[in-house]
């Protein structure tokens, strides 16, 4: 969970060090909110996917395949997180490159 945290952090980092001051905020599309949304999705994934393998672990739950499939749609989630935060970086020092 924590690594979450971390993912977050360096992606609200990096975006706030982008974008403008006196940048406007518009409707629908606020990269950043986006953004922050992804984030708390993913982390609600990771949390319910742990939540299953618990409640698997204590004889509490019997579906075997429910685990799985919880588990996996969290290391997907996870990965395009990585993916995107990779990308956003690379973004980011290329600009930084391009301006000097």
């Amino acid at each position: 969970m924590n690594s979450i945290r971390q993912i977050s952090g360096a992606v609200s980092g990096a975006i706030s060090q982008t974008q403008p001051p006196n940048a406007k905020k518009t409707g629908k599309g606020d990269f950043m909110e986006i953004m922050k949304d992804l984030t708390k999705e993913v982390d609600d994934k990771l949390k319910t996917a742990d939540q299953k393998v618990q409640e698997f672990a204590l004889g509490q739950s019997q579906d075997l395949h429910e685990v799985v499939v919880a588990s996996e749609k969290a290391d997907i989630s996870l990965r395009f997180l990585l993916q995107v935060r990779n990308k956003l970086l690379e973004a980011y020092q290329e600009m930084m490159r391009v301006q000097m």
